[in-house]
């Protein structure tokens, strides 16, 4: 009862704590705020610079419209360019300009910096206790996305 109540304020207190951390870092070291979605095709245009936006879509798990979308507000907020291909006018690749890169590495660090901490505090749990930890963290997700 008492306990489990406990750990739903103390869950609640985290992801408050990480939500402020978080939205002071959105811009991830540039002078513009950039959303999960957009930060998210940054880091995989960094990592798979060949690809053009149908396979960019494919790799988020997204539409072909929605990635045309995000890549149009990235492309105006300054942190990609589209060229056209040169063996096929209709693909467009996308490349990160310089404030696109140093946004892609930011966050990059970031999510290293938060590996290594999790790594850190769960370096001596066994590992029914990472399981359940994973199951949880699963089921609340689901739960999240449901609602």
């Amino acid at each position: 009862g008492e306990t489990i109540m406990a750990i739903g304020e103390l869950f609640l207190n985290v992801m408050n704590e990480f939500y402020e951390n978080d939205s002071r870092a959105k811009t991830f070291g540039t002078d513009t705020e950039l959303y999960h979605s957009e930060i998210h095709m940054l880091q995989c245009i960094a990592e798979n610079p060949e690809l053009h936006i149908s396979g960019l879509a494919r790799l988020l798990g997204v539409t072909r419209g929605a990635a045309s979308q995000t890549a149009g507000r990235l492309a105006r907020k300054g942190m990609i360019v589209k060229v056209p291909s040169l063996d096929d006018n209709k693909k467009i690749f996308l490349k990160l300009t310089k404030k696109g890169h140093t946004a892609a590495l930011n966050h990059k660090n970031a999510h290293e910096k938060y590996n290594a901490v999790v790594s850190d505090i769960l370096s001596g749990a066994d590992s029914s206790q990472i399981q359940f930890l994973a199951d949880f963290f699963i089921r609340f997700e689901k739960s999240m996305k449901e609602t």
